[in-house]
């Protein structure tokens, strides 16, 4: 995976949109089972709580005085940083919680 895969614009095709939005419950399941895995290191497990503490910084808050642009900034920071969160979690963890998802258990 190379930094133009995370960064590529996903919400561009309404139908990428709609595709995304379907299975956003699952990645919010495969989202906390890596975090209460115990598997998945503690810095890992960080990722997401910086990306969510550098989207509500101080100086991010200026932005939010732009329409649209500081709602994108917000989406665009924790898009990467859940992807990169998953991306570094261990392969063989993040295939047996997504098989374990598929299978409804």
């Amino acid at each position: 995976m190379t930094i133009r895969d995370i960064l590529r614009p996903h919400f561009l095709n309404p139908l990428r949109l709609s595709r995304a939005l379907r299975y956003l419950p699952h990645f919010a399941r495969l989202f906390y089972a890596l975090m209460k895995d115990p598997r998945v290191s503690l810095l890992t497990k960080l990722i997401p709580w910086i990306g969510l503490l550098l989207a509500v910084m101080p100086p991010n808050l200026e932005l939010e005085m732009i329409p649209l642009v500081g709602e994108f900034d917000f989406l665009l920071i924790m898009y990467i940083s859940l992807k990169l969160f998953v991306w570094l979690c261990p392969e063989d963890v993040v295939r047996e919680h997504v098989v374990r998802i598929a299978r409804g258990a």
